[in-house]
């Protein structure tokens, strides 16, 4: 391995598992989160939160060098002012490298600023936690800036640092139209660039978005506490001298297998392998197992659903079909499907026993009897913006701009009924989506279907905001969702198909999941009447009506004997944007269609996008009308997973 520095993303990497800095030093190594983080940055704003943040600190200096060396050079040149503020300094001692967000140095005094685009109530929220001196959830957050200090403490042991995490208060409502939009995001060799509209001061914001956190309390308990990583526990100091002390003399990091590996991110398909694209995760297993790996990691232990693979790893124990039953725990559910016997299920598909369909018919009769006719399938859109786009609205608040209505009436009459999407700069569309919703909604009571929490999730935090708002119809609105997700905790029209699925179904080829992307494939592929009612050119007809498809769609097609997912069937739409274009070009663990809209982060890019006043109306007809096309597949996907569960049943 090739000797070089400790920077905080590899130790912040590091603190997941030491041996991926084998695999993030050799670009030789596939690394799914290469375009991953991309696209979760560009959802949660974290490139336009990074450019307010240096907008509050009027007078800062941005250090614009290429290489680490001449940035390291051009800070201290800088910092030989007693008063100066920087932005992006880099600052080195023997083998360790940061970069800093923002620094603020009055002579010896430094305020050390890292910029987050995680929310923070003040009011409600604590970095601590009762069961141990820091939650989880900001750990890595807060690991990072204590390394920074430690950097800075070592590089210049004659400042008194004070570390400062900058977060956005989700208390505070933007008291300005359109803050989202004044940043806009352009990306060219895989760098982001944010341009702010002239005539943007962020002192306009009272209370401002960003706030402030005094960090060195949590930073002394990190430094003076064990860190738990797969190596074993260290001192946090004795931690960054061991790591630095590999990367700098080229030692190897042994593999590490256990929990942290179901989700490495350095990991591709058997059939990926190649000399340039290399399979970090598989290489570990052959270490760790002393044999060759020619199975893909949902083929293993840590395939099991909802399941930590750590306690079943064993020597000649990593295939799924060599788990020993009995070593699976957990409770029986009669009349369900436990997470056990999920696994159990697991188990038996891979060693070729056990049906295709696992149903628990009775609890399926039983759940399914409630459900009143017509039944209304519905899929949001939302989108949760760091900067708020619209004036009153919060970071990281729910933005609803889009559903998806399929009717299906007991003679099983089909047609994609309704739609709505609300993406006009400076319309807030929530409130408007609502109200469609309940217009389309109230002419009967019968059941509406979703998938997941996410509808009722996002149906609660709604009304709350309706409720304290002056809308002439509040209290009509604020009834209506209370006739879908229940008053008082009562049974509303809401319907969870999901999480029925997830109780009572399993289906091969499916890696034990639940998701709508991983379900519709399997269900088209073992159900005949499915394969007999979309296998024919009636969708979109007027047998089967379609706001979005034309006549004769066909959705279920074969290739080699294999159904194709109907997701695959949206194609590319023509994007002139970069960011768009690697977005489009990445791959999602449930998406396998190259439609940039292929997932909720991609969705909140999307309308982000169309945000901005000045997009040209053919690119924003063609983002609207993808949109719109993904949606009423997510509604029809839940039509075809329930018409074959009812057939298989009766």
């Amino acid at each position: 391995m090739k000797s070089t520095t400790l920077s905080k993303s590899r130790f912040k990497l590091a603190l997941e598992c030491p041996r991926k800095l084998v695999y993030a030093t050799d670009n030789r190594y596939a690394n799914t989160k290469n375009t991953d983080d991309l696209l979760k940055s560009l959802a949660e704003g974290g490139h336009q939160v990074g450019k307010l943040a240096q907008l509050m600190h009027p007078g800062g200096i941005e250090i614009t060098a290429e290489t680490g060396d001449e940035q390291v050079i051009e800070t201290e040149r800088l910092l030989r002012q007693q008063e100066v503020t920087l932005f992006e300094p880099t600052f080195r001692h023997c083998n360790l490298l940061v970069r800093v967000d923002v620094l603020i140095k009055h002579g010896n005094e430094i305020k050390l600023i890292e910029v987050k685009s995680k929310g923070f109530n003040p009011e409600t929220d604590t970095f601590r936690a009762i069961e141990s001196p820091i939650k989880k959830e900001w750990r890595p957050y807060l690991y990072d800036v204590a390394f920074q200090n430690l950097v800075l403490e070592r590089s210049h042991p004659e400042w008194h640092v004070t570390p400062i995490l900058m977060l956005l208060d989700k208390s505070a409502p933007s008291s300005e139209e359109g803050v989202g939009v004044q940043f806009q995001v352009t990306y060219k060799d895989r760098s982001a660039h944010v341009e702010v509209r002239p005539g943007f001061d962020p002192a306009m914001l009272k209370p401002p978005l960003l706030r402030e956190r005094d960090v060195r309390e949590e930073v002394r308990i990190l430094r003076t506490n064990p860190v738990q990583t797969p190596a074993g526990d260290y001192g946090f100091e004795d931690l960054v001298e061991w790591l630095a002390e590999h990367l700098a003399t080229g030692q190897d990091f042994p593999a590490y297998p256990g929990s942290q590996c179901k989700k490495c991110e350095f990991y591709c398909d058997p059939q990926e392998i190649s000399d340039t694209k290399r399979c970090g995760w598989a290489e570990c297993m052959e270490s760790a197992h002393q044999r060759p790996m020619k199975l893909a990691r949902p083929d293993t232990v840590f395939g099991l659903y909802k399941k930590s693979a750590g306690k079943l790893l064993a020597p000649n124990k990593l295939a799924l079909s060599e788990v020993d039953i009995a070593d699976l725990t957990g409770e029986e559910t009669r009349g369900a499907i436990s997470l056990k016997q999920r696994h159990i299920l697991q188990v038996e598909e891979a060693r070729g026993e056990g049906e295709p369909i696992h149903l628990e018919r009775n609890t399926l009769r039983d759940a399914l009897a409630k459900w009143k006719y017509p039944l209304h399938f519905i899929d949001f859109e939302t989108s949760r913006p760091a900067l708020p786009f619209h004036k009153g609205r919060k970071p990281n608040e729910h933005l609803l701009f889009q559903f998806s209505h399929h009717i299906l009436e007991e003679d099983g009459r089909l047609r994609h009924a309704n739609q709505c999407l609300i993406a006009d700069p400076g319309v807030e569309p929530s409130i408007p989506i609502v109200r469609a919703l309940r217009d389309v909604l109230s002419g009967n009571d019968g059941t509406v279907v979703h998938w997941w929490e996410h509808e009722k999730t996002v149906l609660t935090d709604i009304q709350k905001r309706i409720t304290a708002s002056d809308e002439p119809d509040k209290d009509e609105l604020s009834a209506f969702i209370d006739t879908l997700v229940g008053e008082q905790k009562g049974q509303g029209r809401l319907a969870d198909l999901g999480r029925l699925v997830e109780k009572t179904a399993f289906f091969k080829d499916t890696n034990g999941r639940s998701s709508i992307k991983k379900v519709l494939p399997a269900v088209l592929s073992h159900s005949e009447c499915l394969k007999q009612r979309y296998g024919q050119p009636i969708y979109g007809s007027v047998q089967m009506p379609s706001l979005n498809f034309p006549a004769g769609w066909i959705w279920l097609k074969e290739v080699d004997g294999n159904v194709q997912d109907p997701y695959n069937l949206l194609g590319p739409i023509p994007i002139e944007d970069e960011v768009l274009k690697a977005i489009d070009q990445g791959d999602e663990e449930d998406a396998g269609n190259q439609s940039f809209v292929a997932n909720g982060g991609a969705a909140m890019v999307a309308y982000a996008k169309l945000q901005n006043p000045v997009l040209p109306e053919t690119e924003r007809q063609q983002i609207e009308d993808e949109l719109k096309r993904y949606c009423e597949l997510d509604t029809l996907a839940m039509v075809m997973v329930y018409e074959a569960v009812r057939q298989w049943i009766t």
